[in-house]
């Protein structure tokens, strides 16, 4: 059986509408005027079936004509759930946080953390997800919705917002690259996809708590509800161009004749090289099925130039329809990229040989900070705030975010049994979002396929160019889920 997409809140499937998106924090004051509060509020919150149907509008209008959109969800952390007396859904990792999981036990950096998320101006109970077409509309929604009934009543108190936007209308990150590629398909809500060799239709207890798939135990509130990790990631764009370029110019100076070095082929090289420590060409489509420049042509290897694509190749934009099969090799996708290292697929395949997605997560990010500009190209440093507002959703903390970021991106060895193709060594950390402890010099690398010839590798000094500046873990319940917190049973 499906899902029931009028329990379920729409930011974990499909996704909220917007192009412009305000996270909320608060704190509870009186938990139970915030829930005769909630009561009522609850025909505002933004579902799963009308998320879907705002969305089919926007795919299905005819021109680009802005369609004014507002969504709405809500979420609690460990300590919102115990004022509101629901401290029985078991996960360790979720009840004491993520300053504890990330910081205290993990690899994030207490100075790097903004002092918000350390507490400074009140305990982190939960955050509303406020998802609108512009700015206009999501401060009218607050001023007109939110403050009144949750902040002038004395209920809540509004601690600090966080806010990002679509960047343009390519839906690129900061580092240049197309954000969102490769979402897992849900079992029974999203459709079944012809791809044959990656794990893309997962079970929906994978994101889903009480669903299909999901081998927890959990308390008969929380179904249809999901973990949300929030997460702000700083990056630092100019500073990591330059140590991308730097690292691969002497590779781009190479000519087999001793002469001068074709412009075009050092653009060629250093495109090929930075897409290599993703995994992807900056337009999405994977190195696994597209390892060579020549493959999709580098001056249509951006987002803004996929019309120039042929109707084969603009298939492969959103494919996943590969599995990381060469696993003794990385003449395609470099052990360390990224995008293997964060979904491993046939590297993570079970003994009878099925592919492995119980670790699988889906995410609802968005960019904040304004792009880099000229002069920052030019100074080669960062002068304004930006990067990722970073959200996922899964059914388990263990199995999802924290799998992926400290025992895949966080871990020099995986994927496991690469020495002999990495000279010796190991892959590496993620180059994108790896982390490593501040005292730790043994383990800030990434090792690479040559570009001249991928069975020779080489070391890479890495440099910090994403910082984790704070988030924590939040329920999102159903809307069952809460009618049941609200009448206490």
């Amino acid at each position: 059986m499906a899902p029931n997409i009028k329990n379920i809140q729409g930011d974990i499937w499909p996704r909220l509408p917007k192009k412009y998106e305000r996270f909320l924090f608060f704190e509870i004051l009186d938990a139970e005027m915030f829930k005769k509060q909630l009561e009522t509020f609850l025909k505002y919150l933004t579902t799963a079936e009308t998320a879907h149907k705002i969305r089919g509008k926007l795919y299905n209008r005819k021109d680009n004509t802005l369609i004014e959109t507002m969504s709405t969800n809500i979420s609690f952390s460990a300590s919102g759930l115990k004022k509101l007396g629901k401290t029985d859904l078991g996960d360790v990792i979720f009840k004491g946080g993520m300053y504890a999981d990330m910081v205290t036990a993990g690899l994030d950096r207490d100075s790097e953390w903004l002092d918000e998320f350390k507490g400074s101006k009140g305990v982190i109970d939960g955050v509303f997800t406020l998802a609108g077409s512009t700015a206009a509309t999501v401060d009218e929604w607050m001023d007109d919705a939110i403050n009144p009934k949750f902040f002038e009543t004395g209920c809540a108190k509004s601690l600090f917002t966080q806010t990002g936007a679509v960047l343009n209308e390519y839906d690129i990150e900061h580092f240049g690259w197309k954000d969102g590629v490769s979402q897992p398909l849900i079992k029974g809500l999203d459709e079944e996809t012809t791809e044959k060799l990656a794990p893309v239709n997962i079970q929906p207890g994978y994101i889903i708590v009480g669903e299909e798939g999901d081998t927890q135990s959990h308390p008969d509130w929380a179904k249809d509800g999901s973990y949300m990790v929030f997460r702000r990631l700083k990056q630092l764009v100019p500073e990591f161009t330059n140590w991308v370029v730097g690292n691969i110019l002497p590779q781009a100076m190479i000519s087999p004749d001793g002469g001068a070095v074709p412009s075009n082929l050092k653009m060629g090289v250093i495109s090929t090289m930075s897409s290599r420590l993703v995994g992807r060409w900056p337009n999405g489509i994977s190195l696994e099925e597209k390892p060579q420049p020549t493959d999709v042509l580098t001056d249509k290897a951006l987002p803004e130039d996929n019309d120039k694509l042929s109707d084969e190749d603009k298939k492969l934009l959103t494919s996943n329809n590969f599995d990381f099969n060469d696993i003794k090799q990385q003449n395609r996708c470099p052990f360390a990229s990224h995008i293997r290292k964060v979904r491993p697929r046939a590297e993570r395949a079970l003994p009878d040989g099925t592919l492995d997605d119980t670790h699988a997560m889906i995410r609802r990010g968005i960019s904040f900070g304004p792009l880099t500009d000229n002069d920052e190209k030019t100074t080669g440093k960062t002068a304004h705030e930006r990067g990722l507002l970073f959200v996922s959703y899964q059914s388990n903390l263990h199995n999802g975010f924290r799998q992926v970021q400290n025992e895949w991106a966080n871990k020099v060895s995986f994927p496991s049994g690469k020495g002999k193709q990495c000279g010796g060594a190991q892959p590496g950390l993620d180059p994108i979002i790896g982390q490593w402890a501040e005292d730790d010099e043994d383990s800030n690398y990434i090792t690479m396929p040559r570009f001249d010839d991928p069975s020779v590798t080489e070391q890479w000094k890495l440099a910090r160019h994403v910082i984790a500046e704070g988030g924590e873990y939040f329920f999102t319940p159903s809307i069952s889920g809460m009618k049941q917190i609200i009448a206490g049973a």
